[in-house]
């Protein structure tokens, strides 16, 4: 457990800016001398709107939300992440694990913590210095909760055991309201404007397989304690399972989900939504109307939102359950929750959820492209749609990626390099024509709260922690928080980027235009998949373009272009930790070209990488 020192130090990198200005009389050349001639043409017309997201209006909106939320980091003693925080446009962080000591006493009427068997009555830490971390910088909560058993129920035993008429249901109830009150109302009286709560995490996979597991001695698996840190799947109840059994008996449907004879519920197995997940979840979603409807009646909280999001799997049923002609656990889990005629447990779980939430990181789909990821949506959609059509009252649930980011193999070098800047600019673009709401990167900082552990490097974190002893650590952005900033520097409404020509290119864009500012901004990406997930290391050449920016308001003559640049030599963290001379902060070159009859053209070459152009009024 942390704590807050007294003393902060803001360690925030200086964005480092280079420049160079040269007049064009025609177009303006940016390519380097050794590339082709371009073959591929980009023409952005600036009145001519595009929308393909959800709110239909605003796709950079909509794109800007999907990034802008990312796990709190596990240090969260100091200053050091103001600054990418700021840069980035971050509106949300997601608390995970924070509500590992929360706790009530015997009657369920006093709320606080417990902690080596002490419990503290009016608070709850680390979660309230964490909601605080989040509050004092203007970050909404994003609350994953009762990962674990509250420690006032320890003595109850596992869920599944408990007495329907005895003081555990009830006391459980009285917990999740008094946690979901604690956390709305520290949120709303610091100024958020909503707060959204998932159950858990990844319940398909977590506890993926008994303690001391082997093939060869079944007889010595266990299971961790109940409690703080301890059982993931701690409703169910090993007595209602076969533990020590090996090879597996599994299930992948809910007609069996209450056989006692199969065996430890390894990961993906269909036990784990009504015997884990889905009555944990329906004990929360309740707590949260009572508390909405508690709370309503404060005008200082009028206009403030609570939600319930889930089911926050990994979407890997999706890979398995549909060639066995099953449905996918996600299926299940929305069925379990709308379906009143669901099978095998009725209406048992019936709840209201606000965003199915689901995770998902680009190795998934690996050189596939985004296969996997739109499948999964267009199924989870088909789902709902159904639902829907056979329950009129249902709510319309918007789609919430809780978690992803381009890789979570954390052995390669994506996630810190200009390849998963590359496949994030190609990701959020697919993100917003499939109509995400919203979502959550996986982590600010990668450094641990441990000095004795090395940070995450290849983790999909924004920040990579650099530690020196006892002397104040250096925080380096990773190309993808560079890319954020950058998407952060547009404004205006999407408009058109038509490509041509160039038939085995990997080029595309994402074009606004900023009527009150008169600024064009095109984000120009290179996402080759063979180069960030495949084999192909064979030498890259640059794809040379030519860039039109067409109908733009400005009389003939001189404008200037700002180019920001993410490649394998700039802005970069993996080539600066092989060259320091090499900056890792997001690099920016200032330009002069010319406008003729309301059109600038430019020319240019893109390796695998992304390059944001803005194209500013003249002065």
């Amino acid at each position: 457990m942390q704590c807050l020192p007294d003393r902060r130090r803001f360690l925030a990198r200086r964005l480092l800016l280079t420049s160079a200005s040269f007049l064009m009389s025609v177009s303006l050349s940016l390519g380097s001398a050794t590339t082709s001639r371009a073959e591929t043409s980009i023409v952005v017309g600036t009145q001519t709107p595009y929308n393909v997201g959800l709110s239909g209006s605003d796709d950079l909106g909509d794109l800007k939300k999907i990034y802008q939320s990312a796990n709190s980091p596990s240090e969260q003693a100091f200053d050091q992440f103001n600054q990418i925080i700021t840069d980035t446009g971050m509106k949300r962080t997601r608390l995970l694990l924070s509500d590992i000591y929360c706790d009530v006493d015997q009657t369920g009427n006093v709320f606080g913590y417990t902690q080596d068997g002490v419990f503290h009555p009016g608070d709850c830490q680390p979660l309230g210095w964490h909601l605080q971390w989040a509050l004092d910088r203007g970050l909404s909560p994003h609350v994953a909760v009762a990962a674990f058993m509250p420690p006032r129920l320890v003595q109850y035993g596992p869920g599944e055991s408990w007495d329907p008429n005895g003081p555990a249901p009830a006391l459980f109830r009285k917990y999740a309201e008094a946690l979901v009150r604690y956390i709305a109302k520290k949120s709303f009286d610091g100024g958020a404007s909503s707060v959204i709560f998932e159950v858990s995490n990844e319940t398909d996979i977590a506890d993926s397989a008994p303690e001391n597991w082997s093939s060869t001695n079944p007889a010595a698996y266990t299971l961790k304690p109940l409690g703080s840190w301890g059982r993931w799947l701690w409703w169910m109840d090993p007595a209602k399972y076969v533990l020590n059994q090996w090879p597996p008996l599994q299930s992948h449907v809910m007609s069996n989900a209450d056989d006692p004879t199969l065996s430890y519920p390894y990961q993906l197995d269909a036990r784990r939504l009504p015997r884990q997940l889905l009555p944990v979840q329906k004990v929360f979603s309740q707590a949260i109307d009572t508390i909405r409807a508690e709370l309503a009646g404060n005008p200082s909280y009028s206009g403030k939102t609570l939600e319930m999001s889930g089911p926050a799997l990994v979407g890997l049923s999706f890979l398995y359950y549909p060639a066995e002609h099953l449905p996918t656990l996600e299926e299940v889990f929305l069925d379990q929750t709308f379906n009143p005629l669901a099978d095998t447990y009725g209406a048992k779980f019936n709840a209201r959820l606000d965003r199915f939430s689901f995770h998902y990181y680009g190795s998934t789909d690996g050189t596939g492209g985004f296969a996997f990821f739109d499948n999964l949506v267009d199924k989870v959609r088909g789902k709902l749609a159904s639902l829907k059509a056979g329950n009129a009252s249902m709510p319309d649930v918007k789609l919430f990626l809780s978690e992803w980011g381009p890789t979570a193999y954390e052995e390669t070098d994506v996630n810190y390099s200009h390849k998963g800047a590359a496949w994030t600019a190609a990701f959020l673009s697919e993100a917003v024509k499939k109509k995400i709401s919203m979502g959550s990167y996986l982590i600010i900082g990668d450094g641990q709260g441990d000095p004795r552990i090395t940070p995450f490097l290849g983790q999909a974190s924004l920040l990579h922690k650099v530690p020196h002893g006892d002397n104040p650590a250096d925080y380096y952005p990773k190309p993808v928080a560079n890319l954020f900033k950058m998407y952060n520097k547009m404004s205006g409404q999407r408009v058109q980027a038509a490509l041509t020509g160039g038939s085995d290119s990997h080029l595309n864009a994402f074009a606004t235009w900023d009527g009150s500012n008169a600024t064009a901004n095109i984000m120009l990406y290179n996402y080759d998949a063979t180069r960030v997930f495949g084999s192909n290391t064979s030498t890259e050449v640059p794809e040379a373009f030519s860039l039109a920016v067409d109908n733009l308001p400005f009389s003939n003559g001189p404008v200037t272009v700002e180019r920001y640049l993410i490649d394998a030599n700039n802005s970069n963290l993996a080539r600066f930790l092989v060259d320091s001379s090499r900056s890792p902060d997001l690099q920016k070159t200032t330009l002069t070209g010319t406008v003729t009859g309301g059109k600038l053209t430019l020319s240019d070459s893109l390796g695998l990488g992304v390059s944001l152009y803005r194209v500013l009024p003249p002065h």
